[in-house]
């Protein structure tokens, strides 16, 4: 476990990882960027894991214990936190509607939601948002009773960003921070939280690969919405695995390697990575699909995230491969901190985008995406 703490206190944001727990505390002024006042982080150990009979009773037992003593060694000082869920445990999609009046747009939102959602919406909490267009204020007056001849026109259309999880995921998560002894302001899909700090308001076209332990998210943002999200059962794990079988070595040492900094994409390696090939066909497919809607299409960056972004030669492996400029993501680009942490956030900032995407929801005050709206 690492933290510092050397501010005020103000908004946690909690990012609960299928490895570890991370936690920042940003403190939130009207008239200067959001600062980070304390973070830390603490590995989940896997036997742990294992010694548990589900990953609910890992999940309701253990998460709320690892969370409370991070929080106390850490010496945090707030209590009001936000917090992710991961991005297989919801949805985010884009849906395009007619353009209508707002009285009727959320009946529409339900009834074009049952297309992506696989069971009752009475198991799932939704929330939207117009993010493209405008909804009508009052009905359309009849053409007929005005005498207006319609034309041939296109049907305006409206585009609205869907976010949706179940119920009980969302129920499992208060009831983690609840035990924690903390104030839980607000629930949001890791995917988002992400586009927030990474991308923020930019208006270029942007793929974010985020490769997270044992699972990778790849999310198309144009213009700061999020146009695809596509999530892939494959993350770092697998990666080391390539690595430990390659060599003939312990996924311990593998594992060493990888921290090391060895380069496994040079022209020397002779190791192939299928979750990498895997990673590549889901961007490759979203890239075409972009290509299909629009003329411009090509992207001002690749942005990498998660613990194996800053594995070394990764970001010039997708370079190549699309000829796309390929970068790290640096969430702590968009807040202050102090400037002696600098060479130490170099390290880490490929590992806390959902945290810090969370806690600057409160810069903007408001929960625009947040789970408990609808």
């Amino acid at each position: 476990m690492f933290g510092f703490s050397f501010g005020k206190k103000t908004i946690l944001g909690i990012d609960i990882g299928t490895a570890s727990l991370k936690v920042v505390e940003l403190e939130i002024r009207d008239d200067k960027p959001p600062h980070l006042s304390n973070y830390a982080w603490m590995p989940i150990p896997e036997v742990i894991k294992e010694d548990n009979d589900s990953e609910k009773s890992f999940f309701e037992t253990n998460v709320p214990e690892f969370l409370k003593k991070l929080l106390k060694e850490a010496k945090f000082k707030t209590k009001d936190a936000y917090v992710s869920i991961s991005a297989f445990g919801g949805l985010v999609t884009l849906i395009e509607l007619p353009e209508m009046p707002e009285k009727d747009l959320e009946q529409a939102v339900r009834f074009e939601a049952h297309k992506y959602i696989p069971t009752s919406l009475d198991n799932v909490t939704i929330s939207w948002e117009v993010v493209e267009g405008e909804s009508l204020a009052e009905p359309a007056s009849s053409p007929e009773k005005e005498g207006v001849i319609l034309d041939d026109k296109t049907p305006k259309k409206i585009q609205v960003l869907l976010v949706a999880a179940f119920k009980n995921r969302i129920s499992a998560y208060e009831k983690v921070v609840k035990a924690a002894g903390l104030n839980l302001r607000g629930i949001e899909i890791e995917s988002i939280s992400m586009v927030e700090s990474l991308i923020g308001n930019d208006q270029g076209k942007f793929v974010i690969i985020d490769i997270g332990f044992r699972v990778c998210n790849v999310i198309y943002v144009e213009k700061g919405i999020i146009r695809a999200n596509r999530n892939i059962d494959a993350g770092g794990a697998n990666i080391t695995s390539t690595i430990a079988k390659g060599m003939g070595i312990s996924e311990e040492r593998a594992e060493g390697f990888k921290i090391s900094g060895k380069n496994f994409f040079s022209a020397s390696s002779s190791l192939r990575f299928p979750t990498l090939d895997a990673i590549s066909s889901e961007v490759a497919r979203i890239l075409e699909a972009a290509a299909r809607d629009k003329s411009n299409h090509r992207l001002d960056a690749i942005i990498l995230s998660g613990g194996t972004a800053g594995l070394n030669g990764l970001a010039e492996y997708f370079q190549t491969k699309f000829n796309i400029k390929t970068v790290i993501g640096n969430p702590f680009g968009r807040i202050t901190y102090d400037k002696k942490l600098e060479p130490l956030v170099e390290k880490i900032k490929n590992e806390f985008s959902v945290c810090i995407g969370l806690a600057l929801k409160e810069s903007e005050n408001h929960t625009k995406w947040g789970l408990n709206k609808k």
